[in-house]
């Protein structure tokens, strides 16, 4: 199925790796233009220089940018229509998320911070590329964390910070629809990339497999099924739907795959 992405310009935060990276991929793949950027300059030239390997260097920009930055996400903004034209058709939002800390331990550095990055970083971003959006229509995708729709311990800064970028992004679609402008929000749950590799590697008695019988499905993700999610509801085939929250988590937020076995008859 032709998503009606080829030719089109596509903005991707944190493109270095895990799942921004595949979304960049995959959207290249439907024959978009893609900036991805990333705080490490590093790891954005490699990252720059695998996707353009795959998919030729004039469809790549990759940047080094602090998504807390404002005078980065602007030259993110300003370097990609001078690359690629003077329209921006689809803007993906993506991070590695606030700080996992017991409430008592967050103080208002911290609170600042965490706003600065994952919730400022989104408005700014917003902000910056909409006058590109106008003329043409065009899709802003979110992503956040599905742990906004089940509060955990250590998780005060993840949920409030990103309740915060979905309240924003929801009154955005209502603003900018007259535009022909969708605005979404995509819940991730778990998929192996390397946040989860971290994580198992602080919590030992954790495994790839223990966490992915937590979803109906009993696996966690892999960061290509996320990316075709992305794809599909930043595709002008999907310009109708706006103004959603949707998990893409292997069906966690229902509950857990596993269940009691049946006492014998």
């Amino acid at each position: 199925m032709d998503l009606g992405l080829t030719g089109k310009v596509a903005i991707v935060g944190g493109g270095s790796d895990g799942l921004g990276f595949a979304i960049a991929d995959r959207l290249l793949n439907e024959g978009a233009f893609v900036t991805i950027f990333g705080r490490r300059a590093e790891k954005a030239a490699a990252a720059a220089e695998e996707l353009s390997r795959r998919h030729g260097e004039d469809k790549v920009l990759g940047l080094a940018a602090d998504c807390s930055n404002a005078d980065d996400i602007d030259r993110v903004t300003a370097s990609t229509v001078a690359r690629f034209g003077e329209a921006v058709h689809v803007l993906v939002t993506n991070d590695g998320g606030p700080p996992v800390r017991p409430i008592s331990e967050l103080t208002d550095d911290v609170w600042v911070t965490a706003f600065e990055r994952h919730f400022y970083y989104v408005v700014r971003s917003v902000r910056a590329t909409l006058p590109y959006m106008t003329t043409e229509g065009g899709s802003i995708l979110n992503v956040v964390s599905a742990v906004v729709q089940r509060p955990a311990v250590n998780m005060a800064a993840p949920v409030t910070v990103w309740s915060a970028v979905i309240g924003y992004a929801q009154t955005l679609a209502l603003e900018v629809g007259r535009h022909n402008i969708s605005v979404n929000t995509l819940m991730a749950g778990l998929f192996d990339t390397q946040l989860v590799d971290k994580m198992i590697d602080r919590q030992p008695q954790l495994s790839k497999d223990r966490l992915g019988n937590r979803a109906p499905l009993g696996r966690i993700g892999e960061p290509r099924e996320f990316a075709n999610m992305v794809a599909t509801l930043v595709s002008p085939n999907s310009r109708f739907v706006t103004g959603t929250v949707t998990p893409v988590d292997g069906g966690a937020l229902i509950g857990a795959g596993f269940g009691t076995p049946s006492p014998p008859a």
